[in-house]
């Protein structure tokens, strides 16, 4: 995958093609955020998501972060999605945050 050269998927079966989609961004900055911001107030609009969901990209995001987690350990974790926790694991959950700088202060709900 790549973001200036387009996406290429490879599928699971090595016998079939990728499959490859150009980049749709717009010069000089090549970006798209007039595209997203249209998106987005469409959305709102019409009730349906956005293109750029940000409940799936959370969940995106989670994978990366766990991985790194999971190899500064030095061993597996299991996540519990529903809780946002590592189920058992006292020592991985305390890496799940961290102390923030100053007077920055993450609110607790």
């Amino acid at each position: 995958m790549g973001w200036l050269d387009g996406w290429t998927f490879y599928p699971t079966n090595p016998k079939d093609a990728p499959i490859h989609e150009d980049a749709k961004l717009n010069s000089p900055d090549n970006q798209n955020i007039k595209e997203l911001w249209a998106d987005f107030l469409d959305a709102i609009k019409t009730g349906r998501k956005p293109v750029s969901d940000i409940e799936e990209i959370h969940y995106s995001t989670n994978v990366s972060l766990l991985g790194m987690l999971s190899y500064k350990l030095g061993r597996s974790i299991e996540w519990d999605g529903a809780k946002e926790r590592i189920v058992g694991d006292a020592e991985a959950n305390k890496l799940l945050s961290r102390q923030y700088r100053g007077s920055w202060k993450y609110p607790k709900v």
